[in-house]
């Protein structure tokens, strides 16, 4: 009755179930409705969604998925994620002119700048543009043949461009097949150096001689897969001479940044000591101080002891600059007083972090850490937080370790990693006094928050660390086109800085005997320990929660005041899981800029059987003895094949949906490859020996590849845009004087 009653209903109440079916539609829309919306409008909903959302979306119908696949900007934005990079807004500015440079055939110039050395131009036989350089530097020559393309356009712009130059570079990198290969070569040892952005610092010699440091500053853009022979570089190849010796320096090209510690700076004011360092802030294009620094000289805070020698950290994100310095009494100090290496941590060893925001000058925190059994290392997460190693006495939560550095001097803690925050406390407001007082105990600072603790497997006993420190720097964060000054306008895309892997290298004494720790009777060992950056970056983020309940809460997190915040993770919950330990793979490094992104690379002997072609049978690595490598000053170049572990979790879930190539070995027009790649997801397991007090296990997933080289080399380099081979050449004389890099770029 009610249907034949509906069927006979009027048009008014017609009309009013009609609105009513269209407003439970615009409640909960129908598959059908989401598809009648405009394609760019469905596009734009795509982009809104994270990647697994992204995904779902794209299987529910056949349009939804030609959507998904067809567009350049959801593509490029899977690529971005899946890679571990973030998108460079498209700067439109012109290129400041290169600087003039001075002709080999013409005469110098009339008054030459004093801070600048000479430099000598090359015309490209391509572009008949001028290639700077300096006479310390030799740069590849011009092939004959030009490469496909030629540098000086914009570079990708759109999101399509983009798209594709990110997906080649990625392909390249699953095997290790670079695009073009370029050589240089650079006169100096492995001083002071920095790899970033594509450009390679490097100071003049120095020596360990406290009057010897540095005081010229070596730029040298590197060659690329889009740029090969450098006919539009970032930056021209150069040299600046600082008034002042240098210690040590970071730079972010970025931000057309570079912070140069000063070396035994004086005093600026008489009444007071002066700093342990002093940090120029200056751009990498004039060596000028850097316009957006307001106060382009920061001091540390100075020595409490007379006589120090002091090794330091600098990294800078965003507008943070943090840095790490030791001091600790010189090697000739301790042995005058019969003691060895192993008392540095309870003699003189002063180790403090001080973190600025460097362009308006202000400290944002400062840390004294407590005596360690070795050398912290420092890495920024965020800009406000950071972990450093500690291998120190002094614990808030972990128990005392049954183990003794040499001769009893004290009991040591196994390490650990620490998060801290420096965000601002919002209820609690410090202005800093500069320059900063000796006195670490001063109330004008503020003090960093200590947020989690990771622990290690712990150490049988007898056990010394002999160093426990981390990197790489983090990725430079994309900047807006009106941010500043920068030297990466043509740059699409950029390494995400929240994601990739972190590196640990540990190093302990083993004793060879049981029973107490004699230091000439124990052996080294090292192990390699990879952990996940966004591993801890998501831990201080988490601690970060915690600090600003504990705020809103009047200072407090679980009636431990501000304590309350902190939490510790025994190697079980964290370690076995998210981190992987192996043994070190190359016994010495000479260049410690290993790690980009997700990938780690190192050195391999090149192995071959015994009917190959490739070098003369005397040349084989198989030959060579690595311990006395070890003990030489400078390793020597050996034929060496590449090594790459890649901690990506998107390339190891792909590399496990692969299926496997069939090969047809009677096929005689096969080519044997020159490159190999497996996933290592099982669990590894390390003996305890006489280091821990049991087998340390840990299972984070890795592809390893392995690619034939064969050439002489005694190091590696990398970052996210090319492999760089080193070969050191040197010649004994009255001191290692005559040392020359030569240097093989691998352009991916």
């Amino acid at each position: 009755m009610e249907l034949e009653v509906s069927a006979q209903a009027s048009p008014e109440q017609n009309g009013a179930k009609q609105q009513q079916r269209r407003r439970r539609s615009a409640v909960s829309p129908s598959p059908a409705s989401l598809l009648s919306l405009p394609q760019e409008i469905l596009e734009q909903l795509f982009l809104l969604l994270d990647l697994t959302d992204r995904l779902q979306l794209s299987r529910t119908s056949k349009i939804l998925h030609e959507i998904h696949s067809n567009s350049a900007s959801i593509q490029y934005l899977f690529v971005l994620e899946t890679s571990a990079y973030l998108d460079v807004p498209t700067q439109l500015l012109p290129r400041e002119p290169t600087p003039a440079a001075q002709s080999p055939a013409s005469s110098p110039p009339s008054s030459p700048r004093p801070s600048t050395p000479s430099t000598l131009a090359f015309r490209s036989p391509h572009t008949g543009k001028l290639r700077p350089s300096i006479p310390s530097v030799t740069l590849a020559p011009w092939p004959k043949t030009p490469p496909p393309f030629i540098a000086g356009g914009q570079g990708p712009v759109s999101a399509a461009e983009k798209n594709e130059a990110l997906r080649a570079r990625e392909k390249r990198w699953e095997t290790m097949d670079h695009v073009q290969k370029r050589t240089f070569k650079v006169q100096g040892t492995a001083g002071v150096y920095e790899l970033q952005e594509g450009i390679f610092l490097m100071c003049d010699d120095f020596t360990e001689d406290d009057a010897e440091k540095p005081t010229t500053i070596r730029l040298i853009p590197l060659p690329s897969a889009d740029d090969p022979d450098l006919e539009d570089p970032p930056v021209p190849t150069k040299s600046a001479k600082m008034s002042f010796p240098i210690a040590d320096l970071t730079m972010d090209p970025t931000q057309d940044l570079i912070v140069v510690s000063e070396y035994r700076p004086d005093a600026n004011d008489e009444s007071r000591s002066p700093p342990t360092h002093r940090f120029h802030l200056l751009t990498m294009s004039t060596f000028t101080p850097h316009p957006l620094a307001s106060m382009p000289i920061l001091d540390f805070p100075p020595f409490t002891q007379v006589i120090m020698q002091t090794s330091q950290l600098l990294q800078v994100m965003g507008d943070t600059l943090v840095v790490l310095v030791a001091k600790f009494a010189p090697p000739w100090v301790l042995a005058g007083l019969g003691l060895g290496i192993g008392a540095l941590g309870n003699l003189g060893h002063e180790e403090e972090i001080v973190a600025w925001n460097w362009k308006t000058g202000r400290v944002l925190a400062r840390l004294s850490l407590p005596e360690n059994g070795w050398f912290s290392s420092l890495a920024l997460l965020t800009p406000t937080t950071f972990m450093v190693t500690s291998t120190s006495n002094i614990s808030p939560v972990l128990p005392a370790e049954p183990r003794s550095l040499a001769n009893n001097f004290a009991n040591v803690f196994a390490p650990v990693i620490q998060i801290y925050s420096f965000a601002p406390d919002p209820t609690h407001t410090i202005i800093p006094v500069q320059p900063l007082d000796a006195d670490h105990m001063d109330d004008t600072t503020p003090r960093p928050v200590m947020l989690a603790q990771l622990e290690l497997p712990r150490f049988a006993p007898g056990v010394l660390v002999g160093a426990f420190n981390v990197r790489p720097d983090p990725a430079f964060p994309p900047r807006s086109p009106d941010s500043g000054p920068t030297l990466n306008k043509r740059k699409a895309f950029t390494q995400d800085p929240s994601k990739g892997v972190l590196v640990f290298e540990l190093k302990v004494g083993e004793p060879i005997t049981e029973g107490p720790p004699i230091m000439n009777e124990m052996t080294s060992k090292s192990y390699e320990l990879f952990v996940l950056r966004e591993t801890l970056v998501d831990l201080a983020e988490q601690g970060e929660d915690r600090l600003r309940k504990a705020w809103e809460n009047g200072g407090d997190e679980d009636g431990l005041g501000i304590r309350g915040v902190e939490r510790t993770f025994v190697w079980a919950d964290w370690g076995e899981k998210g981190a992987r330990m192996l043994d070190r793979v190359m016994r010495r490094r000479n260049w410690v800029c290993s790690c980009s992104g997700y990938r780690f690379i190192s050195l391999t002997p090149a192995i071959r059987s015994e009917n190959h072609t490739g070098w003369p049978s005397s040349e084989d690595p198989s030959m060579s003895d690595p311990e006395r490598d070890e003990q030489e000053f400078i390793s020597p170049p050996r034929r060496s094949d590449i090594h790459l572990l890649d901690f990506s979790p998107f390339n190891i879930r792909r590399e496990q949906a692969t299926e496997p190539e069939l090969i047809n070995f009677m096929d005689s027009a096969i080519k044997e490859k020159d490159w190999s790649v497996k996933v290592i997801d099982h669990e590894s397991v390390l003996e305890k020996r006489r280091i821990w007090k049991d087998d340390v296990r840990s299972s984070l997933s890795f592809r390893e590849v392995r690619k034939d080289y064969g050439g002489w080399s005694n190091g590696v380099m990398i970052d996210d845009q090319r492999v760089i081979i080193v070969r050191t050449k040197a010649e004994r004389n009255s001191e290692w004087g005559s040392v020359k890099q030569e240097m093989t770029v691998l352009c991916m």
